[in-house]
């Protein structure tokens, strides 16, 4: 099977275009373009894409609507997106986190980083030819509630905490007991999106809505029903950082 990452890089700027195809073509990636969103919409509906490398300001479609599209279509909605942009405010990062990205890269930027973030993106993603599920594919976590035990989707967990020597996973609105550590599940959990952010937590990054600063430290606002706030803790900044791409 080929293994090679398709990556659709989808910018009005043609230099950067070539710049980033040169780059990631010389690591062995396939690279796709488009100069708007229509045409990236256009290319998704007709080719296998891994990554999407997406710029916010563009012509007739932007970012943001191409962003929107991608996340709105069963058939792209998983497809993994990496903002490539000029804006550095906050508030842009802020927005394109709740709308489902997951790295945000500034101009101007690392060639081998952006591909060394593309790789770590797609290490445990199939590759879009491969739709076939096999072994490895049982993603279910055995979890307790009310004195049943219960299969809940590992994409349904929202966070996961500790308290009293106690581990809990936690959906929108559910808190199941679970029987491994927090030390276990990160382990277990070491292929999937999620992040150890404090010794007391662990979050799916797919599921953050909001990431605040707080006195000067940064707390990560989830789904779930209570958009429950939880700390990064100061030895895990680093990590969280590289994570989300801050």
């Amino acid at each position: 099977m080929d293994d090679t990452i398709n990556v659709l890089i989808v910018d009005d700027d043609v230099s950067i275009v070539e710049m980033v195809r040169m780059g990631l073509e010389a690591d062995n990636m396939h690279v796709l373009s488009a100069g708007d969103g229509a045409e990236a919409l256009d290319v998704l509906a007709r080719e296998p894409v891994d990554v999407v490398l997406l710029d916010i300001m563009m012509p007739r479609v932007d970012g943001w609507m191409t962003l929107m599209e991608i996340r709105n279509n069963p058939l792209t909605a998983d497809i993994p997106v990496i903002m490539l942009t000029a804006k550095t405010q906050d508030l842009a990062k802020i927005l394109a986190f709740k709308q489902g990205v997951q790295q945000y890269v500034t101009k101007p930027f690392n060639l081998m980083e952006l591909s060394a973030r593309i790789r770590s993106l797609t290490r445990n993603r199939p590759h879009p030819s491969a739709s076939t599920p096999g072994e490895g594919d049982f993603r279910k976590l055995a979890v307790r509630k009310g004195g049943r035990t219960v299969l809940l989707s590992i994409d349904d967990i929202i966070y996961i905490s500790a308290k009293n020597k106690s581990t809990y996973v936690h959906t929108y609105e559910n808190q199941y007991l679970v029987d491994l550590t927090l030390s276990e599940l990160e382990s277990k959990f070491a292929k999937e999106n999620f992040e150890r952010v404090h010794r007391s937590y662990m979050i799916n990054l797919n599921k953050v809505k909001e990431i605040l600063r707080v006195d000067g430290a940064y707390v990560v606002v989830v789904t779930d029903r209570d958009e429950t706030q939880i700390p990064v803790a100061r030895r895990q900044v680093r990590a969280f950082r590289e994570a989300v791409g801050l």
